[in-house]
Order: C-alpha cells, then structure tokens, then sequence
C-alpha cells in the first residue's frame, strides 16, 4: 500500500513516482533534488503491474537518497563505497537505453492500452459513453494511438530542448537507474557522471523519433541491447589469462601479463570498459596515436594517472615510446580479441573483425630498428677487466656473488638473465648417468621460463669449471644451504614477472659506466647473441645451439619427436666453442670482508 500512495498518473495515464521531502531535508537532498519539494520520477508505462515494479526501483533510489540527506544533515560522513564497476563506454549507454526506449514501446503497441486493466469489457458496456477498447486480442485503439501519438511529440520536444542546452536533468531518473543497474558509482558532481546523463538524453531523443516514425507506421525494428556485442573488454581479458583450461594448454607468461595489464588498463581508460564488438577500428587508431604521443620513464605520480589526463600534461621532458613498444601493446590485445572470438563470443556480431588487425598497427622503420648486437672482444675486455672480475669487489646492487657469475655464465652457455637469476642449489647438478654437471632451466620450484622450448639442460662449458663454478656451489653447500635454495643468496629475485628486474637495473649502470660499453644496443642479452656466434664460429649445426640456448628453431614436425639431443652428446658440443680471451684468466675466489661500492 505505502508504495502504490507514491504512483500517480499524469494526464496521459503515465505513471509517475512522487514522494515529498521533508523540509529539513530539502536543503541537504544530493543533486538535482537539492531545494525541491518532491522527489519524482516518470516510471514511462501505462500499466499498473509494470508501474509497481519499477516505481519499486523508485523507492530504492528515493530511500537513498532521503538517507544521504539525512546523514548530510547531521553532519556524517558517508559510508566508504563498495567495489563498483568502471564506467561503461558512452556508445553503449546510448545503445542500451535506445533499445530498452524501443522495446518498452514495442510492448506497449502490442498490449499497452492500460484501460483493459481497468475495467473489464462486461464493465465497460455498463457504460455506454466509453470509448470502446479492444479487449481480448493485442494492439492499441485509434484513440490511444492518437493520444500516444501527442505525448510522442511533446516528449521528443522536450527532449530535443534539453539536448540543445547539453541540459541531462530531464533524464536524471533514468541515468540513476541505468548506473545502479550496472553497478557504477552515482557522483552527480563529477563529469563522468554528466557524460552518461548526455548519453541518455540522446538515446532519448533518437529513441521518441523511432517511435514518432512507428507512429506514422514505418518498420522500425528494435536493435539488440550491447550484450549482443560480444563480452566486456574486462570480461574477455580474465577469459584470456585463464586460457583454455585444457591439459598442455599455454597460458600467458607472467612477465606477459604485466604488460597486458597495461595495455588493457590504458584502453580501459581510453574507451571504457566496452565490449568487443562495439570496439571500431577508429577508436583503435586514436588509441594508437594516444599511446604514440605518451613517453616512458614517466615517474609513480604520472604512471598513476589515467590516459586522458595524462596526456593533458607537460610531457616534454620524458622519452617518447618506441613504435614497436607500442605496436607489443596492440598486439596483446588483439590476441585478447583473438581468444574470445575462437571462443565463440562474437559469433553474434554481425560481420565482426578484429579492430587490432591489419592497418592497426604502427609501421616500424626497419633501418632505425637496431636488434640486440653481439659484444665484441674489446666489449668483453673492458667488462671482465673491471674489478669485479679480478679484485673481487661487490657492488651494492650487485647481488654479491651473481654479479661476478650471470655475467660469465651467460656468455658461456646462452642462457637468459631471467633463467639464470632463478636457478637454485639442485639446478647446478651432475647427471647420475651421464656424469655430466649442466644447469637445469624449468619451472621447478615456482620458476618462470620464456617458452615450452626453454625447459632444458644445458651441460657446464669446461671454462666454468675452471672459473670455479663448482667451488662456488659447494661453499654454498658448506654453509648450509638446500637444493632449493637460492643460487644468489644475496640476490633479490621476484618470481613472479621480472626475475633480476633490480639486478638488470644495475648491470645496465655498471655496462655504462664502469665497463664504458656506450653502444645502446648492447645489453645484458647481447650474452646469449655472443654466444650464439661463438657457437656458430665452432660450426655446431644450428640444431644443436637453438637445444642449448632453448629456441624453437625450424625444420618441421619430425625434429620434434623424441627428446631431442642426450646431455652427453651436448656437453661434446659445447666443449667445442672456445671460450672467449676475456674470461680464459678468471678464477672465482670466495669473497673478501669489504665495504661494498658503487
């Protein structure tokens, strides 16, 4: 009953919502109540069983705000919000509430006529001054038509009224009711908040000139809500990071899922979180150039900052991104695309194409596009010649014994920094059939590999053993350590993205600086290509440095059957590539007492 006391009719037989507010509230009422006398809201039906549930929503969003107020009024604060969800795109409330406008209407032709639920026809011939009604079978009278037909008009000219002075207070019942519906934060103050009230007062006016157009009895077919679009760019992204859930599935690689991360984040915050089939290739391009015009390097307190706003700032002190950074981006997230339409989701998208395809992308110069170049011997020279090579010194971000041992044991088996960062005790092990001691790259104990291809063994070049590397790790064992114990105690690693992130950092300073390697394109990584070319300079086939540096290499199905080359067989191998000059002389010695440097 209290709630049927708030439902009146106007005098086209609309049900309204209507609830007084309090006099000491109304100073205290959020926006656009604040000062009024009543809180109201057209609930757009003429039938009273459609009128309760929605002026039921009503209710809920009037109770509300009478708390606000009231709250307001004594002065406390509000509640801390639940997690809600981000804004959806402005495209798709314009869409939403456009198809939600046509269907109520196509409803209401069908059955809408609210006076066969006022009176029965039995009560309605008592009355012989009645307008007849058409009880028993679907549509709406001449007469109702005629009256739709002036509410039409008079609505679509208000509408129209507001949209020209960007006025959304005609719809703000309906924007509130949309964003709850959706789970998105209410902030009349803000201008997100004014957007999304634009966006509905537009599919207003769009939707009461359709309606208009079926008046006159044009075919004006009601369009498919958003959901026919496909999944949310949030809800495919999480579809992709679990991956298929079958056995031998691949799954992205931590370091992988930072960067999509951000790049989802990005878009996100460039187009809201929409869904995949309302996603053009115009909104990609502009994306495109956005990320084009946002630099790296950028300090916490920008990094933090959403696109948009970001790009309001003063950038010109910070780096810009290299185009093939950018294009990495794209193509996370066409792969992100790419899974959900392999999964079916997009099948209901008429003519779909991935918007992250052909055309998307950024045209790399490949001149200006220098790969990662080997280290030369006068490269090799200057970094094995620095002290902590030969005086046993131990930089502070060094990682103690690993600044001394990733370096050469780079150079002398391929291996990546991120593998060798990671590897434990056990991983350094002799094989009980072969006699062979080799490093063991997987994903035991929570490791982090590249690739399938990179799980391997990879047998001691005899150079490391001459350095010292296995007295190096039984001093560990001597100290106590286990199998699973870190190979570089004194070393941070995170295991979860970038294994040697801190230590990268501080071999990249000591490259420059102390080894005077300039040259931009040589980095910790021109290791692996030194050796490769070492390898090659020995003439071992190709097969056999892709088995020890873990790279897919070519060469069809039938290299793939077995398990590829036996350790003893590879420890011949690598016993051919002679080490280099630079490292010929290096003895490991266990660590001085020492104030640690740089």
């Amino acid at each position: 009953m209290a709630l049927m006391s708030y439902l009146v009719r106007d005098r086209h037989c609309t049900y309204y919502f209507r609830r007084p507010i309090p006099v000491a509230l109304r100073p205290f009422m959020p926006a656009p109540w604040t000062g009024k006398t009543a809180w109201t809201k057209s609930l757009r039906t003429k039938l009273p069983a459609a009128a309760k549930q929605a002026g039921a929503r009503a209710l809920r969003d009037c109770m509300a705000d009478f708390e606000a107020a009231e709250r307001a009024q004594r002065g406390e604060s509000l509640p801390p919000p639940p997690r809600r969800s981000p804004l959806p795109p402005l495209e798709e409330i314009e869409r939403d509430v456009l198809a939600g406008l046509l269907a109520d209407d196509e409803a209401e032709r069908l059955h809408g006529d609210a006076r066969r639920h006022l009176q029965t026809a039995e009560e309605r011939r008592l009355l012989p001054d009645l307008v007849p009604v058409p009880h028993g079978r679907r549509g709406i009278g001449e007469d109702y038509a005629h009256v739709l037909g002036l509410e039409l008009e008079e609505e679509l000219a208000e509408y129209r009224r507001a949209l020209s002075r960007s006025e959304p207070g005609a719809v703000d019942g309906e924007t509130r009711a949309y964003l709850r519906a959706k789970n998105v934060p209410i902030d009349p103050t803000s201008e997100a908040y004014h957007e999304a009230g634009i966006a509905v007062l537009k599919a207003h006016v769009r939707a009461y000139g359709l309606r208009l157009e079926r008046q006159r009895g044009e075919v004006v077919p009601t369009p498919a809500p958003s959901t026919g679009q496909g999944p949310k760019l949030s809800e495919a992204y999480e579809a992709w990071k679990a991956g298929s859930g079958a056995r031998g599935s691949r799954k992205p690689a931590a370091k992988t899922l930072l960067e999509a991360d951000h790049a989802v984040r990005r878009l996100t915050e460039w187009v809201g979180d929409i869904r995949l089939g309302s996603l053009t290739r115009e909104m990609v391009r502009t994306f495109r150039d956005a990320l084009a015009t946002m630099p790296t390097r950028l300090p916490e307190s920008l990094r933090r900052l959403p696109l948009r706003e970001l790009l309001m700032r003063d950038l010109k002190a910070y780096p810009a991104a290299h185009a093939s950074t950018i294009n990495k981006s794209l193509n996370i997230l066409s792969a992100i695309v790419s899974h959900a339409e392999a999964a079916g989701k997009l099948d209901a998208v008429p003519a779909f194409r991935n918007p992250f395809g052909k055309g998307a992308k950024l045209v790399v110069e490949e001149r200006a596009e220098e790969a990662r170049q080997p280290f030369s011997r006068t490269d090799l020279a200057s970094i094995f010649g620095a002290e902590v090579f030969t005086n046993g010194k131990r930089p502070v971000g060094g990682g103690g014994e690993a600044a001394f041992w990733l370096p050469v044991l780079a150079l002398l088996s391929g291996a990546r920094q991120g593998e060798l960062a990671q590897l434990r005790v056990a991983d350094l092990a002799q094989d009980e059939e072969t006699g062979v001691w080799h490093i063991a790259i997987g994903t035991d104990g929570g490791r982090n590999i590249k690739t399938a291809s990179s799980r391997r063994k990879v047998p001691l070049h005899p150079a490391l053993e001459g350095i010292g590397l296995l007295r190096y790790r039984q001093s560990l064992v001597d100290a106590g350590a286990g199998p699973t114990a870190s190979l570089w105690p004194a070393m941070n690693v995170d295991r979860v993205a970038q294994p040697a992130g801190a230590w990268s950092k501080w071999f990249t300073r000591f490259l420059r600086e102390t080894a005077g390697v300039a040259d931009r394109t040589k980095v910790f990584h021109s290791f692996r290509h030194t050796f490769k070319r070492l390898a090659r300079d020995a003439r071992l086939g190709e097969e056999v440095h892709d088995a020890l540096t873990g790279h897919t290499g070519g060469g069809g199905v039938g290299r793939s059957y077995g398990s590829g080359f036996g350790l003893k067989a590879l420890a011949e191998e690598i016993a051919r590539i002679e080490a280099p000059e630079a490292v010929r002389g290096l003895r490991w010695e266990a660590p001085r007492p020492a104030a640690a440097q740089w």
